[in-house]
């Protein structure tokens, strides 16, 4: 239902009795609890002042009001992507070679063959972004088309899911790699029928290529800045960077100290780092940037055949010593424990990808175990008491598939879904082959999780998906690809309303970073970060979302980008 907002005077908020700008003739979407509709409103300090109707909202302007037509546009609130890889997308903008969207192979072979071209020989040529399940033959693909072609360059590209990726001939050679090679755990190095590699390298066996490539390109406020502009343009005022070392934390801060960021950042340190760092630097909140949270991998991808399940994979029943295969466990229930433990008795958040149904329930069971230590754990007299579950706001990053027992634990235990809708219309064109029809039916699990009670936090995983905000919720209320199939959209019980799905990239991302008194609806006394967009994002065709064209974005009530 639609409500009108009866305008909060400037004076009754404690501001100047005239606002410094006044935005009006808007159809204004506020994602307030009631899901209020207005059609202007005024900002005053980078706040937003009063909201209400154009009459109300007028009559408050001065002789110095900046009075801002917006031409019957639709505002919303600024978009947050509560999953998102700033330094992966800005790489895609300065120098690693984009393979999203290739169709076959031989057209990745081609893109990187035009690469190699303009690169001097002996130079290593990054790519990620390809996907074998968009082929019309779907296996994973082997290094000997690709060595063939580039046979002077070292090649590493990862796939689209960053959980797998391929070498050619000279990057195994220079990273001294070949079919006796140790292989680590939670990693798997593919091969053929002869025992050699295939180029093919999954979850930690990634590491064995990686760690030979030198360091060097952009740097990170380069890569940091470039995904900046990419994402103001798409409407995003709000990212959760989902894995930095204390590195890029530096690099965020000094940003933040030149006034260089204009997306409110809430940083995750990588799992295995964050007890040194928050053990050496209490959590920080600054404007832009907080550093309050790490991520975890407790598994893999299903694309890619990592998801940790309960049962073997469909399409892989056993694995290559004949045992059940169920993917790869890249870390220990056990660190998970430990690090959410730490978590509770420091007073930082932790997030855990998960993606299979076991690797779901392992984090989730890990957690409760963290917990139970923290809270009857020796601690000195004048030592605080740690956090609970409860209130300390604990992720799963995806939680793609879930169990049915296990959907219901994350409202009783306050752990929040951090999902991204875009995964599950790339990933139902085979998911069923993977985990079968029957456990299908827990994959995004979207309606099921809100109808418990727990807010979902939703984003893309950019650059593993597209970083335009618009994509994800289009899928998340149909279900559909962009071709508007399947009909009726892939297990529509489970998509979102239009209102949930708004949200859920809105106040339920900011509520997950700790933010939503600040920002994520459009409220007296919050911050004025919000999009004008060329269409009325409730009420036009269900595929015109996707084609949502953002026509500014405004951050504390200044204009970052105009179309």
């Amino acid at each position: 239902m639609r409500h009108t907002l009866l305008a909060l005077t400037l004076a009754a908020s404690g501001t100047a009795a005239q606002p410094d700008a006044i935005f009006v003739n808007a159809t204004v979407y506020t994602v307030d609890e009631a899901f209020s509709v207005a059609q202007a409103f005024a900002v005053e300090d980078g706040m937003f002042a009063a909201v209400g109707t154009d009459a109300e909202i007028r009559s408050l302007a001065g002789d110095s009001t900046r009075v801002i037509d917006l031409g019957g546009m639709t505002v919303l609130p600024g978009l947050i992507d509560a999953h998102g890889h700033m330094a992966g997308l800005g790489q895609l903008q300065l120098g690693v070679v984009d393979l999203s969207g290739t169709t076959s192979y031989e057209e990745v072979i081609e893109r990187v063959v035009e690469r190699a071209a303009q690169t001097e020989p002996g130079e290593w040529i990054l790519g990620r972004g390809w996907d074998n399940e968009s082929w019309e033959n779907k296996s994973l693909p082997e290094h000997a088309d690709l060595s063939e072609k580039v046979p002077d360059h070292p090649v590493w590209i990862s796939r689209v899911d960053g959980h797998a990726a391929l070498a050619n001939a000279r990057a195994m050679e220079i990273a001294e790699v070949s079919a006796g090679t140790a292989v680590p755990e939670g990693g798997e190095m593919l091969l053929d029928i002869e025992g050699n590699p295939t180029g093919v390298f999954v979850d930690n066996a990634e590491a064995l290529i990686g760690r030979a490539i030198p360091a060097g390109g952009a740097s990170g406020a380069d890569l940091i800045l470039a995904a900046q502009d990419m994402c103001l343009a798409a409407g995003l005022t709000g990212v959760h960077d989902a894995g930095m070392g204390p590195d890029m934390i530096e690099v965020y801060m000094q940003l933040e100290r030149d006034r260089k960021l204009a997306v409110r950042v809430h940083g995750m340190i990588h799992g295995r780092e964050a007890p040194k760092w928050f053990a050496e630097n209490e959590p920080y909140h600054g404007p832009f940037f907080t550093m309050r949270s790490c991520k975890l991998y407790i598994d893999g991808a299903m694309g890619s055949r990592g998801a940790w399940l309960l049962e073997p994979y469909e399409d892989r029943p056993v694995g290559p010593e004949g045992e059940p295969y169920v993917g790869l466990a890249v870390s220990e229930p056990g660190f998970i424990e430990e690090i959410a433990r730490d978590g509770l008795e420091r007073g930082y958040q932790v997030c855990a990808h998960a993606i299979g149904d076991r690797g779901n329930r392992e984090v989730l069971d890990a957690y409760v175990r963290g917990e139970h230590r923290a809270s009857n754990g020796f601690r000195s007299a004048d030592a605080p008491m740690p956090a609970t579950l409860a209130d300390s706001r604990f992720r799963v990053e995806h939680a793609q598939l879930l169990a049915p027992e296990d959907i219901g634990r994350f409202a009783e235990l306050n752990v929040i879904p951090s999902m991204q809708p875009t995964h599950c219309t790339s990933d139902m064109r085979w998911i069923e082959e993977r985990v079968g029809s029957v456990r299908a039916d827990g994959a995004y699990a979207w309606q099921s999780l809100l109808a418990s009670g727990v807010p979902i936090a939703g984003g893309s995983d950019f650059p593993v998906e597209s970083h335009n905000p618009f994509l994800g919720l289009y899928a998340a209320v149909t279900r559909q690809n962009l071709d508007e199939e399947p009909p009726g959209g892939w297990r529509p019980l489970e998509r979102m309303t239009r209102e949930q799905a708004l949200r859920s990239f809105t106040i339920d991302a900011a509520y997950a970073g700790f933010n939503e008194k600040s920002v994520g609806s459009i409220e007296v006394d919050k911050l004025a970060d919000f999009i004008v967009i060329d269409r009325d994002y409730m009420t036009c065709p269900p595929r015109a979302i996707a084609d949502t064209v953002v026509l500014s974005t405004w951050v504390e009530g200044t204009a970052v980008f105009e179309r």
